[in-house]
């Protein structure tokens, strides 16, 4: 078992990679900005959120549809915002073959003029995910995809009219780290853009 303080010497290398990121997320403000208000031009003009994400990151991006379906600081009426990786039914029911498909499968059959798209991801590399981006724009929804490192697969299929918000870390752990933070951040903007 390791001593105090080489557990203490591990704690203080885990938050001080936090905090680099934390001081480089500063830059993403403007990007943060134009996303919020591509999403909020979503849900004024009767269209809904479609989120996705893998892993860890479907989870932060349930807490984000959760955020604009109930509620992020203050009691307001929910917003139009969908996780489509929260369907366990939907989920369980891929075959193998299926599994590359299973968001963009939903993307096609739920999305429709109007709607954008918010995919999360800490790499860019899972196939599910890229191909959700291509369903995306096949239906020419706007994608607002969180990133990190080199932003992987997704990035280079971005196209005037999405927006990439990408972490500044080789690390996914801190990539998601910041992903929590930047959709408190995207929820925060869109409350205030709607009901000041």
């Amino acid at each position: 078992m390791q001593n105090n303080e080489v557990l203490e010497e591990r704690i203080a290398m885990r938050i001080a990679k936090a905090t680099d990121a934390l001081q480089h997320s500063f830059e993403l403000a403007p990007r943060l900005v134009t996303a919020a208000k591509t999403l909020t031009d979503c849900i004024l003009n009767d269209g809904k959120i479609l989120v996705i994400g893998t892993g860890s990151s479907a989870a932060i991006g349930q807490i984000f549809a959760a955020h604009l379906m109930h509620r992020f600081e203050r009691d307001r009426p929910g917003l139009p915002a969908i996780a489509l990786n929260a369907d366990a039914i939907t989920m369980s029911s891929l075959t193998d073959e299926s599994r590359s498909e299973k968001y963009s499968r939903q993307v096609k059959a739920l999305g429709k003029s109007g709607d954008s798209m918010l995919v999360v991801s800490a790499t860019g590399t899972r196939s599910s995910l890229v191909q959700s981006v291509v369903a995306a724009h096949e239906l020419e929804l706007p994608v607002v995809a969180l990133t990190g490192g080199d932003g992987g697969e997704i990035s280079p299929l971005l196209n005037y009219g999405d927006t990439e918000i990408r972490v500044n870390s080789e690390h996914p752990t801190t990539v998601r780290e910041q992903h929590l933070m930047l959709v408190h951040c995207l929820s925060e903007l869109i409350d205030l853009q709607i009901f000041g």
